[in-house]
């Protein structure tokens, strides 16, 4: 059975070296480690994995971020989904994803979610995120996209989130 829970400070290097093969720029894994633990924008969010409740091995992890514009208004940013290289392309990262959007839905009424994309769009869009126009987006090798149950980009009504 597989569930998903906030990360422990026991789980953060594992977290972090789901993305080194991707994030890791050919530094040695100490580097990147360090690198990660300095960081302080991982530092301002906070951490969920979803867990092999059996064996406790983490499937996959990503990094909420609050993005609120307003008090009004609740907006998250999605970041740094990853999956440890044997374990991707079976549905973890997509799974994690979406029990995190109910998660937050449900206990936060957050209806509002961003990410950078740097994988291309595809992925996300099969869970149900939308491009933002071009004339949006602030970065060439990164794509934000978009995902509301209640409302689509025409009800934006706050400044699109710099990369976060």
């Amino acid at each position: 059975m597989k569930r998903i829970r906030e990360a422990t400070k026991e789980d953060m290097i594992m977290i972090y070296m789901m993305g080194f093969d991707f994030w890791g720029d050919d530094m040695p894994s100490e580097e990147y480690i360090t690198m990660c633990e300095d960081s302080s924008k991982y530092k301002k969010g906070k951490w969920y994995v979803l867990e092999e409740t059996d064996t406790e091995e983490l499937l996959s992890s990503l990094i909420i971020y609050e993005l609120n514009p307003s008090k009004e208004l609740i907006v998250k940013g999605i970041g740094s989904i990853a999956t440890p290289i044997h374990l991707r392309k079976n549905g973890y990262a997509s799974l994690l994803v979406k029990e995190t959007i109910n998660k937050l839905e449900q206990e936060e009424n957050c209806n509002n979610f961003f990410l950078y994309s740097d994988i291309g769009t595809n992925f996300y869009k099969k869970l149900g995120f939308i491009v933002l126009p071009n004339e949006s987006q602030k970065y060439e090798d990164s794509v934000c996209m978009y995902y509301s149950k209640e409302s689509g980009l025409d009800s934006i009504t706050y400044d699109i989130p710099s990369y976060f």
